[in-house]
């Protein structure tokens, strides 16, 4: 096609004249072009599921991108359904020569039925004389490169409606509609479609069936929208978790038999390497301890992932929307920890997947930040809606949260399946699936061929790359219950590699890239009526809680825990949306066996305490009637502040033993004081029931008889004193005495003689 060059120099001017003119053969001649589809049409499936006398399935179109020189054939199988036999039927291939210009275009060609304008003929081939009834024939139609009638100007590439009909003198008995797609340009945008795969088991109950034996559970009403079991409902909702247990079993060898769900998905990963695939490491783990079947499959699915872009789920697949909605970001973080931890899986990153048709809001899409996930894969989208995206881009961040209802904005209209969308915990990628490929991948019973789907694919694809905005990716992208067809998808991605307008890529290549579009704010907050009510979730953390404290001062806490998790994590699976009933019970069950799992040791219950002295101590016992050893302190705790005690080393317990641990006391003042005792782990957590008892503090009784002792001694040595004085004295000495009395009561000059008697009257 030498002449292309010269012909881009009044490109522009021809464009134009030609869609001018196709407007205007549109207007004058409706019976070739068919009606105008509205910008709200909806998709319907490629090929009417009607009960035509005859059925057509288009099974090969050639080239799939027609370009200026090249001949279309067209491959159908043809079945006469009517119960008669079919005279001098004749098929017939049109085209509808007019370009659609918009996605909604695209289906509403697909949705029209078979007495609706199909095109102008462009080949006719004879079926045969005779076909009789329930038989089939195939025919090939050849519209040669001159009669294709397509003008091969710059800018006019894309889709156009093509229909195979078989009609006789009596009219059309059959038509399968699907497109001719057509390129006269060198260089085009190229479209990156990306696809992933999710392995997703079903409900389970996190432990084997022999463990599921119903018991006798504590009746404790609650308020709850789902209601706890109480009593013999209690008992028998335990069996029907044992009875889910069991299901669950023969559900996942159902599901990896060749006919099931995940050998389906396992096998539509074959279809190209592109294709990544999202693994709930909960689901190997389950299988890998099943069936020789389930193992067998599990092997498959690591050979499969070790060969290709992988990514992993949180573990047992919960509820990301349950969690966000209880305000609980710790369970939802234990379970994407304990997937990537798994080193078993060498993975690109970790997934979430919100729950089938339920757009993620604010909070939800928050948890994946709080989770370090890379994005969160949503509900799929149809083009042309803003709502079904999951993602607000019209309103402020600021607005009261309520029901979505906003009308489409470009962004939100945009066919890009990357979002960027600010939440609390920052911009979290929102992984938005194409709702129209994605159905074609999935579509149950299959009212098409892999030929008409690839077809479809590119038509749309055709008009996304058209888009103001190329999309950084369009990801199909099939729910956890749906069933991909490998043929279906094979056919789709050999397509995309070939076309002008599209190219191949996988999910961790395109989050690097990131999204054409800028940062959106989420829906408003929704509450599911299908999820797990909060206060359940708060029941479930709450036990998980006491269990880590009690793992804590415990030899093997940390096989104790994994138990724990595993019991924990299993009613927040996404799974049991669809088993409220059983779910509760099993909600019971697991917090009743959690709280079970946390007893073993205590303190032994004391008498009331009298504390007279200043200081002095209390004795206590801790008894640990576990098989294994623990290590724990022990926290005595007055109420009153005249009552004071010191810290003790941590206890070492023994299994199956009872351990004296002595407490120091400190009595300030006379009070009556409640002490309580507590058996803590290394976060202040209690790993027993916590003990009281009264303590009489009277520390001034010491005091006082202190005082009354130091008393009696003082005058037990005052009288002894003067007794040893009084018998001491003799007659001898009491009469110096007396004489001594008489003595002058001065002493006489230092040197001179004593005074006398006469001297002194002299003096006077």
């Amino acid at each position: 096609m030498t002449a292309r060059g010269p012909r881009r120099v009044l490109s522009a001017t021809l464009t134009a004249l030609a869609l001018a003119g196709a407007t205007l053969v549109a207007t004058l001649v409706p019976a070739a072009v068919g009606p105008v589809a509205s910008a709200s049409a909806v998709d319907a499936p490629l090929t009417s599921a009607t009960d035509d006398p005859v059925s057509i399935r288009i099974t090969s179109i050639s080239p799939q991108v027609l370009e200026p020189g090249q001949d279309l054939v067209v491959t159908a199988v043809l079945t006469n359904r009517s119960g008669r036999a079919i005279e001098d039927a004749e098929a017939v291939l049109r085209l509808n020569r007019f370009r659609m210009t918009s996605r909604a275009e695209v289906a509403a060609w697909s949705a029209l039925g078979t007495a609706d304008e199909a095109g102008a003929r462009a080949a006719v081939e004879p079926v045969g004389k005779r076909l009789a009834a329930g038989a089939s024939r195939t025919v090939t139609l050849t519209v040669p490169a001159a009669e294709v009638g397509l003008l091969d100007l710059p800018g006019l590439w894309g889709p156009r409606g093509m229909a195979v009909e078989v009609a006789t003198v009596e009219g059309r008995l059959g038509l399968a509609r699907s497109y001719a797609l057509w390129n006269p340009d060198d260089t085009l945008p190229r479209v990156p479609v990306a696809v992933v795969l999710p392995l997703v088991g079903p409900a389970t109950t996190g432990t084997t069936p022999q463990d599921d034996e119903p018991q006798e559970p504590d009746a404790e009403p609650t308020p709850d929208p789902t209601p706890t079991p109480t009593g013999e409902d209690a008992l028998a909702s335990a069996g029907a978790v044992a009875q889910a247990q069991r299901t669950a079993d023969d559900q996942l060898t159902g599901l990896v038999s060749p006919s099931g769900r995940l050998e389906a998905s396992l096998r539509a990963a074959s279809a190209d390497p592109s294709i990544s695939l999202a693994i709930d490491p909960a689901l190997l783990r389950l299988a890998e301890s099943g069936d020789e079947t389930s193992k067998a499959w599990a092997a498959r699915v690591r050979q499969a992932a070790a060969q290709r872009g992988t990514f992993v789920l949180p573990w047992s697949d919960p509820d990301a929307a349950a969690l966000a909605h209880a305000s609980d970001s710790e369970l939802l973080g234990l379970a994407a920890a304990r997937s990537t931890d798994d080193t078993s899986l060498d993975a690109d990153g970790l997934l979430l997947w919100a729950a089938a048709d339920e757009q993620p809001d604010g909070p939800t899409l928050a948890g994946a930040g709080t989770a370090d996930a890379d994005g969160m894969v949503t509900p799929p989208s149809e083009p042309g809606t803003a709502a079904a995206d999951g993602i607000d881009a019209t309103r402020d961040a600021d607005e009261t949260d309520g029901v979505v209802a906003e009308p489409a904005t470009d962004e939100a209209a945009s066919s890009e399946s990357l979002r960027s969308v600010r939440t609390a915990t920052g911009e979290v990628a929102a992984l938005v699936p194409d709702g129209v490929l994605t159905d074609l991948v999935t579509d149950r019973p299959r009212t098409t061929t892999p030929a008409v789907a690839a077809q479809r694919a590119l038509a749309d694809l055709a008009l996304v790359a058209r888009e103001p905005a190329l999309p950084s990716v369009v990801l199909i992208a099939p729910s956890r219950t749906d069933v991909p067809d490998r043929a279906t998808l094979a056919a789709i991605l050999s397509a995309v590699r070939q076309a002008p307008w599209a190219q191949v890529t996988t999910l961790a290549r395109a989050l690097d890239a990131g999204s054409a579009l800028p940062p959106s704010d989420p829906a408003r907050t929704a509450v599911s009526p299908d999820e797990l009510a909060p206060g359940k979730v708060t029941e479930l953390a709450d036990a998980r809680e006491a269990a880590r404290s009690f793992a804590e001062v415990v030899d093997g806490g940390a096989e104790r825990m994994q138990a724990v998790d595993d019991a924990v994590l299993a009613p927040l699976a996404v799974s049991w949306r669809d088993r409220p009933a059983q779910r509760s019970g099993l909600v019971h069950r697991v917090v009743t066996e959690v709280a079970a799992g946390t007893q073993g040791l205590s303190i032994v219950p004391t008498s009331d305490l009298n504390v007279i002295a200043t200081e002095g101590d209390v004795r206590l016992t801790v008894r640990n009637d576990l098989d294994v050893a623990a290590r724990a302190q022990l926290v005595v705790d007055p109420r009153k502040a005249c009552l004071t005690t010191q810290r003790v080393d941590d206890v070492e317990l023994p299994p199956g033993s009872e351990t004296a641990v002595t407490v120091p006391l400190q009595a300030h003042a006379n009070c009556d004081v409640v002490v309580k005792v507590r058996l803590v782990g290394p976060a202040g957590q209690d790993v027993a029931e916590p003990i009281e008892f009264t303590a009489r503090v009277s520390p001034t009784i010491e005091s006082v008889g202190t005082i009354v002792v130091a008393v009696l001694l003082a005058l037990g040595l005052v009288l002894g004193i003067v007794r040893t004085v009084r018998r001491g004295q003799s007659a001898r000495r009491g009469a110096r005495t007396v004489a001594e009395a008489d003595a002058p009561l001065t002493l006489p000059v230092l040197g001179g003689s004593p005074e006398t008697k006469d001297d002194d009257e002299a003096r006077t």
